[in-house]
């Protein structure tokens, strides 16, 4: 039954004149198709895959012209008439879209001399209404021996000759042959479900079942289903043909030749009718296909089918089936059919299958996850495993500086930077020892006071061991906004041991806690990680419970009453306890945390009070506060943080012997606090010798005990210009005018400067580059912190202002950093953001960057610009500035370590600068590698890349001990026409300039 002309996209291409063509609809449903073949045409048959036919002469040959033609493009068909004796089997003419031409494929066909008009025995015989047309087409090729038509009997014996049949081909024997991670190519002749195909290889046409490594798609059941087509059928017959539907006539490619058969006009041909049939196809029967089983074949189908592929050979199962990774062509460029199924949720990872990879297993299973968080496909209905877990390997040395409870510590890890981990122990769960909001669980302070004792302080081994994600803590579950799962905190499980414990003393924390009753072991289900020692937690949980020890025992525990004054607003209760702590002489006491470098929270148990404590006349630098309770974020002084840590170090958890001489207006209580031991270590006279306090304003030294002590080690570091003190001046409080410039600037660059220990992040050219401190533990943190976030499923940032920090992902590694939005594109989602603590920036699209919690926006950028003291380098806009900037970048790049000695600083514009390289100062540094094998400065100088000022113009006289070293390696390069010394001397006298000197104290320049 002929129908009007319907719009489609060709499928498949069976023959050299059948096709399959399917509706062109758009979406993840199953289209409808129709087998057609073309009008009054014959080509040579294909032979059957078992061998029981052979391919008929130019039957390859036919097929490939029409598959290379048809496969995968938009055409327009429409049924010209069908066969009732063959089965209602439909013929019809098809048209493909060329550019403004629409071109008769039948016509090319023949042509090209790829098949045969059928002949015609009688009037009433159905045919082609270009019968006419394709007969002259074949009398020109058979004339010009096109395709079949060719007489050569050797092409002819070589379309005849005999291809390998699927009973021939031996997987493993194939594997072995061509080897694993080999790639071989052939074309797919049929796509049995999602995740499996048979392929011809080429050139031999060999048989083959190919199933896609890492990739289990559902299955299409036992039985063949009932095909899309089925549905198609009354649709097409019942589609109006195009003409009809707008009113008009539709004009004939063929009508200059006086052929009035209508053809197909361009744009208003529809198969809406045969769309709206594809819901039929979505039936599933008994013992049929699975759930999206017909949609997951038919996606691959689209991609690959009668396609020419690349197929990385990975391995065979013990029941003899190949499998590997299939790559088809997609934008001129190889696509990943494994990739693009688990992208689009229909199909899931099997180990054993992803065993077999050589590569990309990986990159499936985050693809998996991606499509479950959301919610594609088969993982529509998906429910997350909370409590899910990573496997972790590494382990470290460090020093425990936190006992939080019975399972959890703060470890410093030595040789990382000295960044603080807060590691839990793997499997065990003891009482929690609350908190300023939550009373401590039964045995719970018991659990945190045994692990204190014989941790706090000692060096240990940790090795890390999982991961596991965990909601809102309590109290945090009645925010206005709950966090989202992405946002969930990463805690990190592993196993602490003590490095110095005798032979046979215990030494691992969770085996100690648990033996002593004071902690659970954990339940895992199967699919869980654990701790290495868990056979041994279980034997020992055993013991502890048959011995009734800690926990397990059936005695009432009692609650300690504790009177806590050391909160803010409790400076009136806190005053009560003066008379009592001073007549006490002497206390011991337990530092139960470091609020900053000089103030502490120490409990009293003689007195049973917890109090806030400081060294009297002395103030460490604040550190930087996140935002918390309501409290917005406090950027911190300098060398705030170092102050803490080393406080926190020394200090946190330790017992104290303390001395109360006062409290000021808020409740703190002041006096001496020392460490005890064979050398007693004094928290305020420690902070002054090592330049991290100064004293209060109005310091009195002789009404403070050890007043003297104190005011010699404050002197003696600012000397040293250690830490705070590193830009003192003996003349600080002395105005110095502008005819001082000189003298200010010896006396900033006569001493000894800061030295620190630095990475480079970025050499912008040969004057400007970025370092990062490589002591600081903070760089980790961050890097810890982001690494912790799920950040790239998660929504875009939407107004992001210029000014704003934020989280940008960088392209070149694909991780996220923090950042500051440097202009907003007008015109595009795109932002150019700054990376604060690298000093790079990068146009980002609103996808890659996202909006910033206050925790991590409360550390000060990383990234602090500096320079070379000293010499003069070309800028970029220069003669060997190009040339300079690269070979900066090869002597400092690498994440080299150097030891820099800080020369001067050139202000920046502190607060009022909103930009963060604007408002940093820079640093002018001297720089030499920590193994001493590379001096920067001596290595630009060699190479002519830079230059020193002249002797006479430079007055400090230390600025001019060191330029009169270096001017031996300037020499040396001008002696060998290195650089910019290549003609000679670069400049003359007039455009020499002294050697950068220091703004007068107090002044900007």
């Amino acid at each position: 039954m002929a129908t009007g002309w319907l719009r489609g996209k060709v499928k498949e291409v069976v023959s050299g004149d059948t096709v399959v063509v399917v509706a062109a609809t758009q979406g993840p449903a199953v289209p409808p198709e129709k087998r057609l073949t073309l009008s009054s045409l014959v080509a040579p048959r294909l032979g059957k895959r078992d061998g029981t036919t052979r391919d008929e002469a130019f039957a390859w040959e036919s097929r490939e012209f029409l598959r290379k033609k048809l496969v995968g493009q938009a055409c327009v068909f429409r049924v010209d008439y069908t066969v009732e004796v063959a089965g209602n089997k439909e013929f019809g003419s098809l048209f493909l879209q060329n550019g403004q031409q629409q071109e008769n494929v039948a016509l090319s066909i023949v042509q090209n001399g790829w098949a045969k008009v059928r002949e015609t025995t009688g009037a009433q015989q159905k045919q082609s209404p270009y019968y006419e047309e394709l007969v002259k087409a074949q009398e020109a090729a058979q004339g010009a021996g096109l395709g079949l038509w060719n007489k050569d009997s050797a092409a002819i014996a070589a379309t005849l000759a005999p291809i390998p049949t699927s009973d021939d081909f031996n997987a493993m024997s194939f594997f072995n042959g061509v080897g694993k991670g080999k790639p071989v190519a052939g074309i797919v002749e049929a796509v049995l479900n999602g995740g499996t195909l048979r392929l011809s290889l080429l050139p031999d046409r060999m048989p083959v079942t190919v199933a896609v490594a890492g990739v289990q798609c559902p299955s299409m059941g036992k039985r063949p289903a009932a095909a899309p087509a089925a549905a198609a059928a009354p649709a097409a017959a019942a589609a109006e043909p195009a003409a009809e539907s707008n009113g008009a006539a539709a004009a004939a490619p063929a009508a200059e030749n006086g052929n009035s058969a209508a053809a197909p006009a361009a744009g208003v041909v529809t198969a809406a009718s045969i769309a709206a049939a594809g819901v039929a196809s979505a039936q599933v029967a008994p013992g049929g296909p699975e759930p999206l089983a017909r949609e997951a074949k038919w996606f691959s189908e689209s991609r690959v089918l009668n396609r020419e592929v690349r197929v990385v050979l990975e391995g065979v199962d013990k029941y003899n089936n190949l499998f590997g990774s299939v790559f088809y062509p997609e934008a001129d460029k190889p696509a990943n059919l494994a990739e693009a199924i688990m992208s689009a949720g229909l199909g899931k990872a099997v180990e054993w299958s992803l065993n077999m990879m050589t590569n990309g297993a990986m990159r499936l299973r985050e693809m998996e996850r991606a499509a479950k968080q959301a919610k594609r496909g088969i993982w529509t209905n998906y429910v997350p495993v909370n409590t899910g877990q990573t496997k972790l390997s590494d382990s470290f040395l460090g020093k425990v500086v936190e006992v939080v409870s019975g399972d959890t510590l703060v470890v410093k890890d030595i040789n990382g930077g000295g960044v603080e981990r807060r590691v839990s122990l793997s499997s065990v769960r003891a009482p929690r020892a609350g908190g300023r909001d939550r009373a401590p669980e039964p045995h719970g302070l018991e659990a945190r006071e045994f692990l204190r004792k014989k941790f706090i302080g000692k060096d240990v081994t940790v090795k890390m061991e999982y991961t596991r994600k965990i909601g809102p803590m309590p109290g945090q579950a009645a925010a206005a906004e709950a966090p989202a799962a992405d946002d969930r905190s990463v805690m990190a499980f592993g196993n602490v041991e003590l490095n110095n414990a005798k032979e046979g003393e215990d030494k691992n924390a969770a085996e100690m806690v648990v033996a002593r009753g004071f902690a659970d072991v954990i339940r895992h289900r199967s699919d869980e990680e654990r701790s290495s020692v868990y056979e041994t937690l279980l034997e020992l949980e055993e013991k502890a419970k048959q011995a009734k020890r800690g926990k397990h025992s059936s005695k009432e525990v009692s609650v300690p009453r504790i009177n806590d004054v050391s909160a803010p607003g409790q400076g009136a209760r806190a005053k009560q306890y003066l008379p009592f702590l001073q007549r006490g002489g002497k206390l011991m006491g337990l530092v139960e945390s470091v609020s900053s470098g000089h103030r502490l929270k120490i409990h009293v148990a003689k007195e049973g009070v917890t109090i806030a404590m400081a060294p009297s006349g002395v103030r460490a630098p604040q550190r930087p506060m996140p935002a918390m309770g309501g409290r917005p974020a406090a950027a911190g002084e300098p060398y705030g943080m170092e102050a803490y840590l080393w406080t926190r170090e020394h200090f946190n958890q330790r017992e104290v012997e303390i001395e109360i001489e006062t409290a000021d207006k808020g409740g703190t209580f002041l006096g001496t606090i020392v460490l005890p031991g064979p050398k007693p270590l004094s928290l305020g006279h420690a902070l002054a010798r090592l330049g991290l306090a100064k004293t209060q304003q109005f310091f009195d030294a002789s009404r403070v005990k050890g007043g003297q002590e104190l005011v010699a080690a404050i002197q003696a570091a600012k000397e040293a210009r250690l830490k705070v003190w590193e830009n003192w001046n003996p003349e600080d409080d002395v105005v110095v005018g502008e005819e001082d410039d000189d003298a200010a600037a010896a006396a900033a660059t006569s001493g000894s400067g800061e030295v620190l220990s630095v990475t480079v992040t970025e050499v912008t050219d040969g004057n400007d580059f970025f370092v990062q401190s490589a002591t600081e533990p903070r760089v980790q943190w961050l890097e810890e912190q982001l690494r912790g976030l799920a950040l790239s499923d998660g929504p875009a940032a939407t107004g992001l202002v210029l000014g704003s920090l934020c989280l940008g992902q960088f392209s070149l590694d694909n991780n996220w950093y923090r950042g500051f939005v440097e202009r907003v594109s007008p015109v595009e989602p795109k932002y150019e953001v700054y990376f604060i603590d690298f000093g790079n920036r990068e146009k980002l699209p609103s996808e890659r960057v996202r909006t910033i919690d206050a925790a991590l926006s409360a550390v000060p950028p990383q990234a602090r610009p500096a320079g070379l003291a000293y010499l003069k380098i070309p800028t970029l806009a220069e003669e060997f500035g190009n040339e300079a900037a690269g070979y900066l970048a090869q002597l400092l790049g690498g994440g080299k370590r150097f030891k820099a000695t800080v020369v001067r600083k050139e202000r920046g514009g502190g607060a009022k600068e909103k930009h963060p390289r604007k408002a940093a100062d820079k640093l002018l540094l001297s720089m030499v590698s920590e193994d001493g094998s590379v001096d920067v400065a001596k290595e630009m100088l060699l190479a002519g890349l830079a230059r020193l000022p002249k002797l006479h113009k430079v007055r400090d006289p230390s600025a001019k001990a060191v330029i009169s070293k270096l001017m031996d390696f300037q020499d040396e390069a001008r002696k060998a026409h290195e650089g910019m010394w290549e003609h000679g001397d670069p400049g003359d006298s007039d455009d020499e300039e002294p050697a950068p000197r220091a703004p007068a104290w107090g002044k900007k320049k």
